[in-house]
């Protein structure tokens, strides 16, 4: 028995498995804003691989169960690293401490002080970045930035 499998591929994307729309809330750290608050900004971005795991962790006759995200974002023009980011708030940039969702989030202002209710809001499919790879200078259909977080 044979089974067929057609898969839709916008040329656009990367691959076909790379057609999820994120949002990449960014903080500029308190540190280096005027206001001496964290400042954040969204970006929004398509044709992204999104993806998540369970991780268990088993610890005498306790079962632990918590989720391990990978996002994966073809090379994109408007990155910039943090210290160039910084300066200007021009794209986008990846940092441990922002956040990546899975979907479009319909909120305009993100602040210090809504920052944890928009995430619950878009939990499960959120996550705090706690890895980056640039993965860009290799391959280039393949260019991309790998994203890990919990």
């Amino acid at each position: 028995m044979w089974w067929l499998v057609v898969v839709k591929w916008d040329k656009k994307q990367m691959l076909p498995t790379f057609d999820y729309t994120i949002t990449i809330l960014n903080k500029l750290k308190a540190t280096h804003s005027t206001t001496k608050l964290d400042v954040w900004k969204k970006t929004v971005l398509h044709n992204c691989f999104f993806s998540t795991q369970a991780i268990r962790n088993i610890s005498g006759s306790t079962v632990s169960v918590g989720s391990n995200f990978i996002c994966r974002i073809p090379k994109n023009e408007e990155y910039r690293p943090y210290n160039e980011w910084m300066q200007d708030l021009e794209g986008f940039t990846f940092s441990t401490g922002d956040y990546i969702v899975k979907g479009e989030v319909v909120e305009d202002i993100i602040t210090p002080n809504n920052i944890r209710s928009v995430i619950e809001k878009y939990k499960p499919n959120a996550f705090e970045i706690r890895f980056f790879k640039d993965n860009t200078g290799t391959v280039e259909f393949l260019e991309h930035y790998h994203l890990e977080g919990v």
